[in-house]
């Protein structure tokens, strides 16, 4: 076969555009069907999905409020495979106007395997979801995930309609709820309900998260913020229903930045079980020095605030050890320490470090409510 030059290099030219477009085409389906692992899980045996964020070292969930009703702790989650990392839920913020949207902590196995950076979630989609554009669908069924295509069939400020795409089956019901539509790996809508087997009303992402920034969002942190605000954003469960913590070594507290407020009891007092220490929070953080009877190897610190009594739990939390027994000599070591949660749990776990003493530093706290409450601290 004979071919001349400028022939030659039109076919190789050819070939490579062609291979160029099949490899991009690949590459679009693929993104397509395989959205961001780990962070879809099932809620609640199959009967919904929910997405996963993680923010401030701690993990959390979105979902709709109707699939875990009135239901506000222990909501059972799920990996997307048989045999995957499961967890718990506690719901601490229900969004406001029948938006049917709230927001749980994780605890349990699926912590490990949480979902991207909240703050990562889109702010502002503007028509990115124009009707007529293909979405992927990432649902729970039938203890398996699957995807199916989408399209936008119209759209709002806030929600959108979703149908299923060409070829694809009108099966939009059961366990629908809390699935979540990407365009590639981005998030872009969470169903809400099915009106019927062939379209399904979703909320925005950008909306979703602007009802989560309400508690996730850093906004006014610190401060004398108004404390009935923060407890009205932050769904909490009774104080009675908060587990004292184990006592861990002893301590003693030697120095605290902040006086207790009338009616509240001092560090001292607090480490004995006597009450909590409730304290003005301003600008400048607050520090609470606990001193153990030996230096000694430390494994964990755990930090409660009870929530729904009037006073803000703590948010940011920091954490220095000292091994050094001469205040004249000290050997500091900063911790990086995840926030408490919303409900008032807070856990660190050291991976074994000598500490004589541990300095414990409250930067801010949820909502920038003050005055702050910290029931019980334990270090072991």
């Amino acid at each position: 076969m004979t071919f001349t030059t400028s022939r030659f290099h039109y076919d190789v030219k050819s070939m490579r555009l062609r291979c160029l477009g099949s490899l991009m085409l690949f590459l679009l389906a693929w993104t397509l069907a395989v959205p961001a692992q780990g962070r879809v899980v099932t809620v609640e045996e199959g009967s919904g999905a929910g997405l996963l964020v993680h923010q401030g070292g701690n993990c959390y969930v979105i979902l709709p409020t109707h699939l875990h009703r009135r239901s506000m702790d222990g909501i059972r989650l799920g990996s997307e495979s048989a045999g995957g990392p499961i967890g718990t839920a506690r719901i601490v913020h229900v969004a406001p106007d029948a938006s049917d949207i709230s927001l749980g902590v994780v605890r349990g196995g699926l912590e490990a395997a949480c979902g991207d950076v909240w703050s990562g979630l889109p702010r502002a989609l503007g028509d990115q979801i124009r009707p007529g554009t293909e979405l992927m669908l990432r649902r729970p069924r039938q203890r398996v995930f699957e995807g199916r295509r989408l399209v936008v069939h119209s759209s709002g400020p806030d929600l959108v309609r979703l149908m299923p795409a060409a070829g694809e089956r009108a099966d939009l019901f059961g366990g629908t709820s809390g699935a979540v539509a990407f365009f590639g790996p981005t998030p872009v809508a969470m169903i809400l309900q099915a009106d019927g087997a062939a379209e399904a009303l979703a909320i925005r992402m950008d909306t979703l998260r602007a009802l989560v920034r309400q508690v996730l969002g850093e906004g006014t942190t610190t401060g004398l913020g108004d404390t009935g605000s923060t407890t009205a954003r932050v769904a909490v469960p009774p104080p009675g229903d908060a587990v004292s913590l184990p006592p861990g070594d002893p301590l003693e507290a030697v120095q605290w930045s902040a006086h207790p407020v009338d009616g509240a009891v001092d560090p001292v007092a607090m480490l004995e079980g006597d009450g909590a220490w409730v304290f003005h929070l301003g600008e400048a953080p607050v520090h609470l020095t606990l001193r153990l009877s030996e230096t000694d190897r430390l494994s964990r610190i755990r930090l409660r605030s009870a929530p729904g009594t009037g006073a803000a739990v703590p948010r940011r939390i920091g954490i220095v050890t000292d091994s050094s027994t001469d205040p004249a000599r000290p050997r500091p070591s900063q911790i990086p320490a995840p926030e408490m949660t919303p409900d008032g749990e807070f856990e660190l776990r050291l991976g074994e470090r000598f500490a004589h003493t541990v300095t414990i530093t409250i930067e801010s706290s949820w909502g920038g409510g003050s005055p702050v409450r910290l029931d019980e601290v334990s270090i072991d």
